[in-house]
């Protein structure tokens, strides 16, 4: 500021001197912004790349983040309108889902070239993404979600007799969690419990109703 009144002082005192080429020599002022407009130009690419990666960083951070060919789900492949009464649309849950006191992170997440989806749990401790249960066709991914499911006994599709092949593997009529789980469910229809099973130190899967 002082400065640019300085040299509309010295202009209007010497009109010649507000030129950059005077017959004097070049005035600091307009070497000043010659050396600024060079600047500018030198910079404008990186200028603009930084722009850029700020913009999209977040992006590249999630997609660099997924298991190596799997994506989330797009909004469109999850917009229909029983979603709504999940504000994460039953696609994303949080929870200790394997006991050791730190909060992990489900999602099912789609893999393109199979045209499948699977649901992952993201661990807290460690980052790493574990697969749960089996792979799942594509088409139905518009009706089916995850929710969650508190500590607590449940009784299992076997224990309510569905079926015979639903106790094929010695699944108990009630299975009782001691952390958060997850609810795998096709909407208004059956559904299976995916938990950590603390004796095998694994996530496993049992079908709760039909």
């Amino acid at each position: 500021m002082i400065q640019s009144s300085y040299s509309r002082y010295r202009s209007e005192k010497n009109p010649s001197s507000s030129h950059c080429h005077s017959e004097r020599r070049r005035s600091f002022a307009c070497e000043r912004s010659s050396q600024s407009r060079n600047l500018l130009f030198a910079f404008a690419p990186v200028y603009l790349v930084c722009v850029f990666v700020a913009a999209f960083f977040p992006t590249l951070v999630l997609a660099q983040g997924l298991p190596k060919g799997w994506r989330r789900p797009t909004h469109s492949e999850t917009s229909d309108d029983w979603r709504k009464k999940s504000p994460t649309r039953f696609v994303a849950l949080k929870g200790d889902f394997d006991g050791d006191g730190k909060s992990d992170t489900a999602e099912p997440l789609v893999n393109p070239s199979k045209h499948r989806f699977a649901v992952f749990v993201k661990i807290g401790s460690s980052g790493s993404w574990q697969r749960i249960g089996d792979e799942i066709e594509m088409k139905w991914l518009g009706q089916m979600g995850i929710d969650l499911v508190k500590r607590g006994k449940y009784e299992t599709a076997c224990g309510k007799g569905y079926d015979d092949s639903f106790c094929a593997h010695a699944e108990p009529d009630y299975l009782t969690i001691e952390t958060a789980a997850i609810d795998l469910f096709v909407e208004e229809s059956a559904d299976s419990m995916l938990y950590w099973d603390k004796k095998q130190n694994k996530f496993r899967t049992i079908q709760m109703s039909d």
